[in-house]
């Protein structure tokens, strides 16, 4: 892997956009940008800034979540951005959004590539997000809850294009190495792509507040 160094005066630049950028989206991607710019490796967007992007709505909690955590070196880098840590998150006070690092992203296998502000910014990709929303939908099921709802919302919007031999084989293996979360993912994964099937055969569109338009 190529040396990346960071490039403090490149991501100060992209960071003095995020304020008057057009949408929350943007905002976030425009930060997902600036510390890709200062990471050792490119970091990927998961999390609720993902699933904006990829079923077209508006996602409400203000943080952006990336992978993989930051080494000392990013955190120190990070700091020279002005960013500090309180808790989980990193801020400053200038900025709407903080970032987050909820884990390693060791999981995920696909990913895309955005062009945000000339910096390349790495996406998970509609299935890798799809199955981590089935995955964490299995905590309440059978019932639907929030993570449901969203795996729902991600395979009705991209129901043509999504792989979804790719998708029955990650649960299968899920299946060989957790059998009860395998098992629940199976379940959750039939009921919605089902639905999805459905809405797409009908030409339901998903809910207003999901159909705003993607700001790359």
């Amino acid at each position: 892997m190529a040396d990346r160094r960071p490039d403090l005066k490149r991501a100060k630049d992209i960071l003095a956009r995020i304020p008057k950028a057009r949408s929350r989206l943007r905002q976030r991607l425009l930060l997902a940008a600036a510390i890709t710019t200062v990471m050792e490796r490119a970091p990927i967007v998961v999390g609720g800034t993902a699933e904006e992007y990829w079923a077209g709505g508006e996602y409400h909690p203000t943080d952006l979540d990336l992978c993989p955590r930051p080494s000392a070196r990013d955190v120190t880098a990070m700091q020279g951005l002005g960013l500090k840590r309180e808790g989980r998150h990193w801020l400053r006070d200038d900025l709407p959004v903080a970032v987050e690092f909820p884990g390693s992203g060791d999981d995920i296998e696909r990913t895309v590539d955005i062009p945000v502000n000339g910096v390349v910014v790495r996406m998970i990709g509609c299935e890798d997000l799809y199955l981590d929303r089935v995955r964490q939908a299995t905590v309440s099921w059978p019932r639907e809850d929030v993570s449901f709802d969203a795996a729902l919302e991600v395979a009705i919007t991209n129901y043509a294009g999504m792989d979804w031999l790719y998708v029955r084989d990650r649960i299968r293996k899920s299946e060989m190495a957790e059998p009860d979360v395998g098992r629940a993912m199976a379940g959750v994964h039939r009921r919605v792509r089902s639905r999805a099937r459905q809405a797409n055969l009908h030409r339901v569109e998903p809910s207003p507040s999901r159909r705003a338009k993607r700001q790359r």
